[in-house]
């Protein structure tokens, strides 16, 4: 059990079938990029209960099933993409904890909405916003919904997120998809309509954000020419409509800029919300 995957995807598995959707996904991506995908199934061996040598015993049979697990999560891959190279890891540890540690050198980490824990009503678990929240490589949340959607759509927030409109390109790439790339503003605080700005104001900031997009995308699309790039400006509440925008598309990228001094969050609150209730695979690239 090396824990750690050389670089490539990985993939955390755990023999439910929100994690086989997105091992498939990854070993999909993995495809794409000509790369090697690592799996990962951590499991809990504490026994503190019972006496050492019940203890050791019972420790071996966790192990057991989860190698056997893990073999048929390899195999049923192996038989589907057979031209993917496979590895996989039982990893007697914290789930999330175990997917980190193995993707610390890795492209990209894929998890699923949810896996064997935890309440079924919840609609992403906590192993994978703790792997969203804390990967130093990009990583994909990937939901149990069909893939129809026709582009690969990109949040650009501010002029960093230059890194991540590269990502969304690479992946267009790969897919033969064009990137829609979408800045959303806007004008009114919760609370404070009364003060919102006249149609002049909104017209001049208007153009801010249009250049503002414009910077980003001129300053990375001529490193994908062969990617069509269509920049659009939206208002509105960020999460909602790239929730919205997110039913026709195949991928949303979004940023997990570094966290305030103040609050410390690794996660802002529309990654939060998009990755709850988001129509597609959503990709978080860290700043």
């Amino acid at each position: 059990m090396i824990g750690r995957s050389p670089a490539g995807v990985v993939a955390g598995v755990d023999g439910s079938p929100h994690a086989a959707i997105a091992a498939d996904w990854a070993a999909r991506e993995a495809e794409r990029r000509d790369c090697a995908l690592h799996l990962v199934h951590a499991v809990n061996t504490g026994t503190v209960t019972l006496s050492p040598r019940a203890s050791a015993a019972v420790t071996d049979l966790i192990l057991q099933n989860a190698q056997a697990v893990l073999d048929e999560a390899l195999g049923k891959l192996q038989a589907a993409h057979p031209t993917v190279r496979l590895t996989g890891d039982v990893v007697p540890r914290d789930a999330a904890a175990a997917v980190l540690n193995a993707a610390e050198h890795a492209e990209l980490a894929v998890v699923g909405t949810r896996g064997h824990g935890g309440f079924a009503s919840l609609l992403l678990g906590s192993v994978s916003l703790t792997v969203v929240a804390h990967s130093l490589c990009p990583a994909v949340v990937v939901r149990p919904a069909p893939e129809s959607g026709g582009h690969i759509l990109v949040a650009i927030r501010d002029e960093r997120d230059g890194v991540i409109l590269r990502f969304a390109l690479r992946e267009a790439e790969l897919l033969g998809l064009p990137v829609h790339a979408v800045h959303t503003w806007s004008t009114i605080v919760p609370g404070l309509s009364h003060l919102a700005p006249g149609a002049d104001d909104r017209g001049e900031e208007a153009l801010l954000h249009e250049q503002l997009l414009r910077r980003v995308v001129d300053a990375v699309q001529p490193e994908f020419p062969d990617v069509i790039v269509e920049a659009r400006q939206l208002t509105g509440a960020t999460a909602a409509v790239l929730v919205e925008e997110s039913k026709e598309a195949a991928l949303l990228v979004m940023a997990r800029h570094e966290p305030t001094q103040h609050f410390g969050l690794r996660l802002g609150t529309a990654v939060h919300a998009v990755l709850h209730h988001a129509h597609c695979p959503v990709a978080v690239v860290p700043l």
